[in-house]
């Protein structure tokens, strides 16, 4: 039962099912696949979310 808890919070790739590397600065928060399959950029001091797929 926790480990069907724990995959609702961990973010995968769509493509590949990979885990996520995350590195956050003071302007946004960026999420990316380590194969370049997708990347997800958040903003939140301008409530924006920015997806980028398929970057290869």
């Amino acid at each position: 039962m926790l480990v069907v808890l724990k995959k609702w919070f961990t973010d995968t790739c769509p493509v590949c099912q990979e885990r996520l590397q995350a590195e956050s600065d003071f302007a946004c928060t960026t999420k990316s696949c380590p194969q370049g399959h997708y990347r997800e950029e958040a903003y939140c001091t301008l409530g924006v979310r920015v997806t980028y797929k398929a970057l290869k």
